[in-house]
Protein backbone atom coordinates (compact mmCIF):
# COMPACT_ATOMS: atom_id res chain seq x y z
CA UNK A 1 0.00 0.00 0.00
CA UNK A 2 1.47 3.43 -0.87
CA UNK A 3 1.59 6.42 1.43
CA UNK A 4 -1.40 8.05 -0.22
CA UNK A 5 -3.47 4.84 0.01
CA UNK A 6 -2.65 4.55 3.72
CA UNK A 7 -3.81 8.06 4.47
CA UNK A 8 -7.04 7.90 2.38
CA UNK A 9 -8.20 4.36 3.12
CA UNK A 10 -10.93 3.90 5.70
CA UNK A 11 -11.25 0.64 7.61
CA UNK A 12 -14.30 -1.36 6.60
CA UNK A 13 -15.29 -1.75 10.26
CA UNK A 14 -15.96 1.99 10.39
CA UNK A 15 -18.38 1.79 7.45
CA UNK A 16 -20.68 -0.96 8.72
CA UNK A 17 -24.28 0.10 8.42
CA UNK A 18 -23.59 2.97 5.99
CA UNK A 19 -24.06 3.31 2.25
CA UNK A 20 -20.53 4.59 1.64
CA UNK A 21 -18.34 2.85 -0.92
CA UNK A 22 -14.61 3.08 -0.42
CA UNK A 23 -12.89 4.23 -3.58
CA UNK A 24 -9.31 3.24 -4.28
CA UNK A 25 -6.82 6.00 -3.56
CA UNK A 26 -5.12 7.89 -6.36
CA UNK A 27 -1.73 6.33 -7.01
CA UNK A 28 0.95 8.84 -6.15
CA UNK A 29 3.38 9.81 -8.88
CA UNK A 30 7.04 9.46 -8.03
CA UNK A 31 9.09 12.59 -8.52
CA UNK A 32 11.89 12.39 -11.07
CA UNK A 33 14.54 12.70 -8.36
CA UNK A 34 13.04 9.72 -6.54
CA UNK A 35 13.15 7.71 -9.76
CA UNK A 36 16.83 8.55 -10.26
CA UNK A 37 17.71 7.69 -6.67
CA UNK A 38 15.85 4.39 -6.94
CA UNK A 39 17.73 3.54 -10.17
CA UNK A 40 21.11 4.38 -8.60
CA UNK A 41 20.30 2.22 -5.57
CA UNK A 42 19.28 -0.72 -7.76
CA UNK A 43 22.21 -0.43 -10.24
CA UNK A 44 25.24 1.23 -8.57
CA UNK A 45 27.89 -0.38 -10.81
CA UNK A 46 26.04 0.61 -13.98
CA UNK A 47 25.73 4.19 -12.67
CA UNK A 48 29.49 4.48 -11.99
CA UNK A 49 30.35 3.00 -15.39
CA UNK A 50 27.98 5.47 -17.10
CA UNK A 51 29.57 8.41 -15.25
CA UNK A 52 33.04 7.36 -16.35
CA UNK A 53 31.85 6.95 -19.97
CA UNK A 54 30.27 10.42 -19.98
CA UNK A 55 33.46 11.93 -18.53
CA UNK A 56 35.61 10.32 -21.25
CA UNK A 57 33.22 11.52 -23.98
CA UNK A 58 33.20 15.12 -22.69
CA UNK A 59 37.00 15.19 -22.39
CA UNK A 60 37.30 13.96 -26.00
CA UNK A 61 35.27 16.95 -27.24
CA UNK A 62 37.27 19.55 -25.33
CA UNK A 63 40.42 20.72 -27.16
CA UNK A 64 43.77 20.05 -25.43
CA UNK A 65 44.59 23.69 -24.77
CA UNK A 66 41.29 24.36 -23.13
CA UNK A 67 41.50 21.21 -21.05
CA UNK A 68 44.95 22.19 -19.79
CA UNK A 69 43.71 25.65 -18.89
CA UNK A 70 40.70 24.06 -17.27
CA UNK A 71 42.94 21.67 -15.30
CA UNK A 72 45.26 24.54 -14.31
CA UNK A 73 42.28 26.59 -13.10
CA UNK A 74 40.95 23.58 -11.21
CA UNK A 75 44.36 23.07 -9.56
CA UNK A 76 44.54 26.79 -8.68
CA UNK A 77 41.06 26.64 -7.19
CA UNK A 78 41.96 23.51 -5.23
CA UNK A 79 45.10 25.22 -3.86
CA UNK A 80 43.05 28.28 -2.88
CA UNK A 81 40.45 26.07 -1.21
CA UNK A 82 43.22 24.20 0.65
CA UNK A 83 44.79 27.47 1.82
CA UNK A 84 41.40 28.82 2.91
CA UNK A 85 40.73 25.60 4.76
CA UNK A 86 44.12 25.83 6.50
CA UNK A 87 43.47 29.45 7.55
CA UNK A 88 39.96 28.61 8.67
CA UNK A 89 41.28 25.59 10.60
CA UNK A 90 43.94 27.72 12.29
CA UNK A 91 41.36 30.36 13.26
CA UNK A 92 38.97 27.66 14.51
CA UNK A 93 41.81 26.17 16.57
CA UNK A 94 42.60 29.59 18.08
CA UNK A 95 38.91 30.14 18.86
CA UNK A 96 38.70 26.69 20.46
CA UNK A 97 41.81 27.48 22.53
CA UNK A 98 40.30 30.81 23.63
CA UNK A 99 37.01 29.12 24.49
CA UNK A 100 38.92 26.45 26.44
CA UNK A 101 40.85 29.12 28.37
CA UNK A 102 37.61 30.94 29.18
CA UNK A 103 36.01 27.69 30.25
CA UNK A 104 38.98 26.92 32.54
CA UNK A 105 38.63 30.38 34.12
CA UNK A 106 34.89 29.88 34.65
CA UNK A 107 35.49 26.43 36.15
CA UNK A 108 38.13 27.77 38.54
CA UNK A 109 35.79 30.59 39.63
CA UNK A 110 33.00 28.06 40.14
CA UNK A 111 35.35 25.79 42.10
CA UNK A 112 36.37 28.67 44.40
CA UNK A 113 32.71 29.55 44.98
CA UNK A 114 31.89 25.90 45.69
CA UNK A 115 34.80 25.71 48.14
CA UNK A 116 33.58 28.83 49.95
CA UNK A 117 30.04 27.44 50.09
CA UNK A 118 31.40 24.13 51.41
CA UNK A 119 33.42 25.94 54.12
CA UNK A 120 30.33 27.93 55.12
CA UNK A 121 28.25 24.76 55.25
CA UNK A 122 30.86 23.02 57.43
CA UNK A 123 31.00 26.02 59.74
CA UNK A 124 27.20 26.06 60.04
CA UNK A 125 27.13 22.31 60.67
CA UNK A 126 29.73 22.67 63.42
CA UNK A 127 27.75 25.51 64.98
CA UNK A 128 24.48 23.57 64.81
CA UNK A 129 26.20 20.43 66.07
CA UNK A 130 27.57 22.25 69.12
CA UNK A 131 24.17 23.80 69.77
CA UNK A 132 22.55 20.37 69.51
CA UNK A 133 25.11 18.90 71.92
CA UNK A 134 24.52 21.72 74.39
CA UNK A 135 20.75 21.31 74.20
CA UNK A 136 21.11 17.53 74.50
CA UNK A 137 23.29 18.01 77.60
CA UNK A 138 20.74 20.39 79.11
CA UNK A 139 17.94 18.01 78.23
CA UNK A 140 19.91 15.12 79.75
CA UNK A 141 20.43 17.03 83.01
CA UNK A 142 16.76 18.00 83.16
CA UNK A 143 15.78 14.41 82.44
CA UNK A 144 18.13 13.16 85.16
CA UNK A 145 16.62 15.60 87.68
CA UNK A 146 13.09 14.58 86.76
CA UNK A 147 14.04 10.91 86.94
CA UNK A 148 15.59 11.44 90.35
CA UNK A 149 12.47 13.24 91.61
CA UNK A 150 10.25 10.53 90.18
CA UNK A 151 12.39 7.85 91.82
CA UNK A 152 12.17 9.64 95.19
CA UNK A 153 8.40 9.97 94.89
CA UNK A 154 8.12 6.31 93.87
CA UNK A 155 10.33 5.23 96.81
CA UNK A 156 8.24 7.28 99.27
CA UNK A 157 5.03 5.85 97.84
CA UNK A 158 6.42 2.32 98.05
CA UNK A 159 7.46 2.88 101.67
CA UNK A 160 4.00 4.21 102.59
CA UNK A 161 2.33 1.31 100.85
CA UNK A 162 4.58 -1.21 102.59
CA UNK A 163 3.93 0.43 105.98
CA UNK A 164 0.19 0.36 105.38
CA UNK A 165 0.43 -3.23 104.20
CA UNK A 166 2.37 -4.13 107.37
CA UNK A 167 -0.24 -2.42 109.55
CA UNK A 168 -3.07 -4.20 107.76
CA UNK A 169 -1.23 -7.50 107.89
CA UNK A 170 -0.73 -7.03 111.67
CA UNK A 171 -4.42 -6.19 112.11
CA UNK A 172 -5.40 -9.22 110.05
CA UNK A 173 -3.10 -11.45 112.06
CA UNK A 174 -4.58 -10.09 115.30
CA UNK A 175 -8.10 -10.61 113.97
CA UNK A 176 -7.16 -14.09 112.81
CA UNK A 177 -5.60 -14.84 116.22
CA UNK A 178 -8.70 -13.63 118.00
CA UNK A 179 -10.92 -15.63 115.63
CA UNK A 180 -8.85 -18.78 116.16
CA UNK A 181 -9.04 -18.29 119.93
CA UNK A 182 -12.81 -17.99 119.68
CA UNK A 183 -12.96 -21.13 117.55
CA UNK A 184 -10.82 -22.98 120.09
CA UNK A 185 -13.11 -21.84 122.93
CA UNK A 186 -16.22 -22.82 121.00
CA UNK A 187 -14.71 -26.21 120.20
CA UNK A 188 -13.89 -26.68 123.90
CA UNK A 189 -17.45 -25.70 124.88
CA UNK A 190 -18.88 -28.11 122.36
CA UNK A 191 -16.77 -30.92 123.77
CA UNK A 192 -17.94 -30.18 127.29
CA UNK A 193 -21.55 -30.13 126.21
CA UNK A 194 -21.13 -33.29 124.25
CA UNK A 195 -19.68 -35.05 127.32
CA UNK A 196 -22.35 -33.73 129.54
CA UNK A 197 -25.12 -35.01 127.29
CA UNK A 198 -23.89 -38.49 127.27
Amino acid sequence: MTKSEQSTSVPSADLKGTNVVVLPGKPSQERPSEKVIAFVKRHPVLTVAGGIAIGVAVSAFIPRRKSRRFVNKAVDLAEAAGAATAVFGKRAGEKAHDVGADARKQVSIFARQAEKAGDAAIHNLEKYGLAALASAGTFGKATAKRTSRFADVAADAAQRISEEAAIRAHRLSETAHEGSNKVIHLAGDLKKRARSHR
